[in-house]
């Protein structure tokens, strides 16, 4: 990697002009040292203000989209921008993700720039007619069918793996009926596209993220304060009240209509609501609300102090939409999965059922808190720094930015048994397994 070079501050260079400035005060340069010394300030000067007028927006950038602002700074340190001689690398999406045919991204180069890709020198499509010039296919797992698959395949082509969901068992990936071990012939994908963290493209888009507020993130703890802001109050502090807290009357609520899972995650839910109150919404229990997944219903949230975002399968790195949304509504999620959550959203921003020996010690945990507020509202101190992220595309980014790096191209790599890799490798743990100890 080339180390830039480092630009001088402007404060190291207005220091060397005052100290020529001091140097030249006689008013009458009748020395060749004072002449110099006069050339050198003017000098000094103009670099001053061509360095500050380069520099004049490199530190202020508004905007309301925290993923446009965090997830672009990232990739602006991570990415080398690319050549604008270069031709745009052409990803072809062969089938559609689920009922849509431009994969919820969008079709041509406008995406990328809209979401701010450091390198967007690439254009989506699903025209067919140009495989042959396509550098990297996208097939949604659970949509391919071996009777449509390309015919061949370029040299520099790379044909990518996509899945989102979790297939809990140790078949090849599939909906219904499964496919055919032949689906999936050996050495045919190149890469793969999914929710794992160790994908070669990593992406969580139909999910979320949690990003840093960069601009709040203090140089130590604790951080200076202005001559003119006064600490906080003593009194204030130790009598706190949260009037806000008054509508949260109801404790626990739940989004389930996906049952029975392989998760078990119902026979949990079940035993913990003879400790306390959880309401279910859904098939999986007697409340409704809809149409689903509407603003409607989450803002039924309001009313709860806590909600389940417990996920139907205990499989690596699956952290659904559930988590974050709890994490949106200042609630405070429970969950339950195969993941490890602090490598997904800050400490104490969550409860993890797997860190209480029985439903029963989670309850009286919940009531300590429900009758707590003080203890309660740490659980929303992480949102002075972090903000959730719907629907990041930092992940469409990171493919353009690979496609388009050199070093890649010149990279062979496929996988011998794609279900290896996505299953068997690293099984989903059985809920059935969970219970047993916790129970």
């Amino acid at each position: 990697m080339t180390k830039s070079k480092t630009k001088p501050s402007l404060w190291k260079i207005m220091q060397l002009f005052m100290a020529v400035v001091v140097r030249s005060i006689p008013t009458r340069f009748s020395t060749i040292f004072n002449f110099i010394g006069c050339l050198a300030t003017c000098y000094l000067l103009v670099t001053a203000i061509g360095y500050a007028s380069s520099n004049n927006g490199d530190h202020i950038l508004e905007t309301n989209d925290i993923s446009q602002v965090d997830f672009r700074q990232e990739q602006m340190s991570n990415s080398k921008p690319e050549s604008p001689e270069s031709p745009p690398k052409t990803i072809l999406f062969w089938t559609p993700y689920y009922n849509r045919t431009d994969f919820t991204f969008g079709f041509g180069r406008d995406p990328f720039v809209k979401f701010g890709c450091k390198v967007s020198n690439c254009i989506t499509t699903n025209d067919r007619t140009l495989l042959n010039e396509s550098d990297a296919i996208i097939f949604h797992a659970l949509q391919v069918s071996s009777r449509d698959l390309p015919a061949h395949r370029q040299p520099q082509q790379r044909f990518i793996f996509f899945l989102y969901e979790t297939i809990p068992n140790t078949s090849i990936p599939c909906v219904g009926k499964c496919l055919p071990s032949s689906q999936y012939k050996p050495h045919y994908f190149n890469w793969t596209m999914t929710h794992r963290r160790d994908s070669d493209v990593y992406v969580a888009e139909p999910y979320g993220a949690v990003a840093p507020k960069y601009w709040t993130l203090p140089t130590q703890l604790p951080d200076e304060l202005s001559p003119d802001t006064l600490p906080a109050n003593p009194a204030v502090l130790l009598n706190r009240n949260y009037p806000h807290l008054a509508n949260r009357t109801k404790m626990v609520a739940w989004f389930a209509s996906h049952c029975p899972t392989h998760s078990q995650r119902e026979d949990y839910v079940k035993e913990l609501s003879n400790h306390i109150q959880v309401d279910i919404y859904g098939k999986c229990g007697t409340m409704e609300c809809l149409p689903r997944n509407s603003h409607r219903c989450e803002s039924l949230l309001d009313n709860y102090k806590f909600y389940l975002a417990a996920e139907n399968s205990l499989c690596p790195d699956y952290v659904s939409e559930k988590f974050y949304r709890a994490l949106t509504n200042d609630i405070v999620p429970i969950v339950y999965g195969g993941a490890d959550y602090t490598e997904y959203a800050p400490p104490h921003s969550f409860i993890n059922i797997a860190n209480f020996q029985s439903p029963k010690h989670l309850a009286d945990y919940l009531t300590l808190l429900a009758n707590n507020d003080h203890l309660y509202m740490e659980y929303f101190q992480w949102k002075k720094h972090y903000a959730v992220v719907r629907s990041p595309k930092k992940g469409w980014c990171d493919l353009c930015a690979k496609l388009n790096e050199p070093s890649q191209q010149k990279k062979t790599k496929t996988y011998q048994d794609v279900a290896e890799w996505w299953v068997r490798k690293l099984p989903c743990y059985p809920g059935s397994s969970f219970l047993m100890s916790h129970t």
